[in-house]
Parts: structure tokens; C-alpha cells; sequence
């Protein structure tokens, strides 16, 4: 075996290498009732330490949390104004949605905390995008008819509109808006977010 690794590495590097590998066996024939565990030698010399192992209290190791999807409604996505004129060039400005994104937390009913029953997830629902000035000009600040409700199981158990308010400063304006009071008992639930009118 030695050869194999004098060919692959060079005569001192496999030395080596063959030298420490006899060494973790004769520590593993030492080692108590010939079990290797965290505390017997070669446990030790594993983990580089002859400290006592440490313990991880399971109650302090955060739960995976499902996180219910966002969804942006099929033709909700942007929001036209014009002057009323109806000509080619009579938008006034145009809004979309770019980005959305979602924050869970698990809480209990009445505590805020609790995996039992009455649990449910709160959803910090983020929507973002950008607003463009049109032809016939933008007034200073628009505002954006955001829509979020939740479905769960075919029935909406969520839904209520915000009024974003924009401050525009030259043609094209970013924009951003966090929802934080959306509830959902199920990770199941789908979030779905876009413009009313």
C-alpha cells in the first residue's frame, strides 16, 4: 500500500501518510472495550480535543418554518393613468410590480409564540417596483392601489388594499412596500399581491 502512495505523492508525503494511518490504528486497538465514541482516544483524537463533548439543547434550535409562496395576479402587474385625451402619447404614468418577497414567523394563538395547536405563521409580505413619468408629465406624488390577500384552501382569508404613496423625482422612481399584519394557518396558503383598477 505504501507504494500506491509514494507513486501518487512522493516518497516522503506517502511515508507520511502511511505513518499516521498506523497510528489511528494502534490508538483504535487502545481504545476502551475497543468502541471508537466522541470520549475513547481516538474519539479524541478525531475531534483534536480531550474536552468533555458538548450537548446541544434541542428547545434551542429554531424550527423550520414553511413559507406560504407570493403570486402576482395575471394582469395586475401594472397600472397605466393618462390625461384623458385617449391620444398615442397621453399616459401620464405607468406603475409596475419588479419584486416581491416574504419573512416567516411562527407564533402561537394569544402568546405570540408555540407550535401547538392554534399555531400559525405571520408573513412580512414584501412588494416592490417602480414608477415611470409618461409623456404628458407625472404629478409629484402618485399613489399606488396595492392589493394583498391570502388564499387558503379556496377561500380568501386575507385581502386588503394599501395606498402607496410615491414621491416622483425625475422620470423613473423606485418604490417599496411591506405588509406586516398577513396571517396564514398553513404554509400551504398562497399570498397574492397586485394593483386594484
Amino acid at each position: 500500500m505504501s507504494d500506491v502512495f509514494e507513486g501518487a505523492m512522493g516518497r516522503g508525503a506517502g511515508r507520511r501518510v502511511a505513518a499516521a494511518l498506523a497510528a489511528l490504528l494502534v490508538l483504535a486497538g487502545c481504545a476502551s472495550d475497543g468502541e471508537l465514541t466522541a470520549t475513547s482516544t481516538v474519539g479524541q483524537f478525531l475531534r483534536g480535543t480531550t474536552a468533555e463533548p458538548t450537548t446541544i439543547d434541542p428547545e434551542l434550535i429554531t424550527p423550520t418554518i414553511g413559507c406560504p409562496t407570493i403570486t402576482i395576479n395575471p394582469g395586475t402587474e401594472a397600472l397605466r393613468r393618462e390625461d384623458g385625451s385617449g391620444g398615442a402619447d397621453a399616459l401620464r404614468w405607468q406603475a409596475s410590480i419588479v419584486r416581491t418577497a416574504r419573512e416567516c414567523t411562527l407564533i402561537g394563538e394569544g402568546e405570540g409564540e408555540g407550535e401547538g395547536e392554534g399555531a400559525s405563521v405571520a408573513v412580512r409580505v414584501g412588494v416592490s417596483g417602480r414608477v415611470i413619468e409618461g409623456s404628458r408629465g407625472a404629478p409629484e406624488v402618485v399613489e399606488l392601489p396595492l392589493r394583498i390577500a391570502v388564499r387558503e384552501g379556496g377561500e380568501v382569508t386575507y385581502s386588503r388594499l394599501h395606498n402607496v404613496r410615491v414621491a416622483l423625482e425625475g422620470v423613473s422612481q423606485p418604490w417599496a412596500f411591506v405588509d406586516e399584519n398577513v396571517r396564514v394557518s398553513s404554509p400551504e396558503a398562497e399570498i397574492i399581491v397586485g394593483f386594484d383598477g
